[in-house]
C-alpha cells in the first residue's frame, strides 16, 4: 500500500478541496491510502490583519511549503490562487485538477437593489483583494471596499448580521460549499471582461517535492488544461513580479490546440487614495505549444 500524507488547511473549502484529491487518487490507484494533515498558516491564526498588510506572498501557502520540505507531508493541496510564484526550489506544482468557474460573484443583501445600477447611495462591501478592488469600484463608483477577513462562510454572515452591505468572493468557493442558493442573499455575477480573475482561480494545486515518486502519482490524476492554463498565469505573474498584494488580474484559457492570455491592471491614482484610474488590458492569443513567448508578449504589452 502506498501512504500518501495530504497537508491540507483547516477551513470547510480546503477540507472539501482536500476531498476531491483523495477521491481522485483513491478512484486512479486501488493501492493508495491518504492521511490527512490540517496545517495552520499565519493568515489562519491571525484573522484580523488585512491581508494586504501581511509581509510577503502566499501567506496561506508558506508553512504547506515548510512543511513538505520537512517531509512532515508528500502533498500540499491549495486554492492556487492563493499561492506564491516564489515556489521553493525543491518544490513543484505536480498536478491541478479540473478547473472550476472562473468568475467573481457579489453577495449581497435584499435590501439593496437587485441591479447594481439601480444603487443610489454608498454601498460598503468587503474585499481583501486590490484587484477585486481596483476593478468592482471603477465599474460601480458609489461601491465602496473595505477590508473583510474570516473563510467565505464567516465573509457570508458577516453580510447577513449587517456588518457588509456585500462581499466580493469566487464562484468557485461559493459553488464547492453549496452557498449559491442563500434565500436572504442576492447574487451578481460578473462576466469576465467586467471583472478578470486572479491568476489560479478556481483552481485546486497539488505541490510536492520534486524527487519525490508522488508526483507520478499527481500527474496521473492531473487535468492538462487546468494545469496548462496555471502554469501561465503562475508565469505572467512571476514576469510582472505581482503576488495578491498588487492589483493584477490575469487569465489563460486554453482550448483545443489554443490558447489566449489576458492580463489586466488597474492604474492606481498617485495621490495614496487607492484609487483607479484606468484598467490596462492586455490580450494575446496563438498555439498553445508556443505559451511562453505569449506570455511574456502580454507581459511586455502590460507593463
Amino acid at each position: 500500500m502506498r501512504r500518501i500524507r495530504i497537508g491540507t488547511r483547516g477551513s470547510r473549502l480546503a477540507l472539501i478541496q482536500t476531498e476531491y484529491v483523495e477521491k481522485e487518487l483513491k478512484h486512479r490507484f486501488a493501492d493508495v491510502i491518504t492521511e490527512r494533515v490540517i496545517i495552520h498558516t499565519e493568515a489562519d491564526k491571525d484573522r484580523r490583519t488585512p491581508l494586504y498588510e501581511f509581509k510577503g506572498t502566499g501567506v496561506f501557502a508558506k508553512e504547506l511549503e515548510s512543511a513538505l520540505l520537512e517531509d512532515r507531508i508528500d502533498i500540499a493541496v491549495h486554492s492556487a490562487k492563493d499561492m506564491s510564484v516564489n515556489i521553493p526550489d525543491k518544490l513543484t506544482i505536480a498536478g491541478a485538477l479540473e478547473r472550476e468557474d472562473v468568475r467573481d460573484v457579489l453577495v449581497y443583501r435584499k435590501d439593496i437593489p437587485k441591479s447594481l445600477d439601480d444603487i443610489k447611495q454608498e454601498i460598503t462591501i468587503g474585499t481583501d483583494s486590490p484587484r477585486r478592488k481596483s476593478q468592482i469600484e471603477k465599474l460601480y463608483p458609489l461601491i465602496k471596499c473595505e477590508s473583510i477577513r474570516g473563510n467565505v462562510p464567516t465573509r457570508i454572515a458577516k453580510v447577513k448580521n449587517g456588518e457588509y452591505d456585500g462581499a466580493l468572493l469566487a464562484v468557485a468557493g461559493l459553488k464547492r460549499l453549496g452557498l449559491l442558493e442563500e434565500e436572504d442573499l442576492n447574487y451578481h455575477y460578473f462576466s469576465e471582461e467586467e471583472i478578470l480573475s486572479a491568476g489560479g482561480q478556481g483552481i485546486i494545486a497539488i505541490e510536492t517535492r520534486k524527487d519525490d515518486d508522488i508526483v507520478s502519482y499527481i500527474d496521473r490524476i492531473s487535468d492538462k488544461t487546468a494545469f496548462a492554463e496555471l502554469m501561465a498565469e503562475q508565469r505572467i505573474l512571476k514576469l510582472l513580479n505581482a503576488g495578491c498584494h498588487e492589483p493584477i488580474a490575469v487569465r489563460a484559457k486554453v482550448v483545443g490546440d489554443d490558447i489566449t492570455i489576458t492580463i489586466a491592471n488597474a492604474i492606481m491614482s498617485a495621490d495614496n487614495k487607492a484609487v483607479c484610474t484606468e484598467i490596462k488590458r492586455s490580450c494575446k492569443s496563438g498555439k498553445q505549444n508556443d505559451w511562453e513567448n505569449i506570455a511574456l508578449a502580454a507581459a511586455r504589452e502590460i507593463r
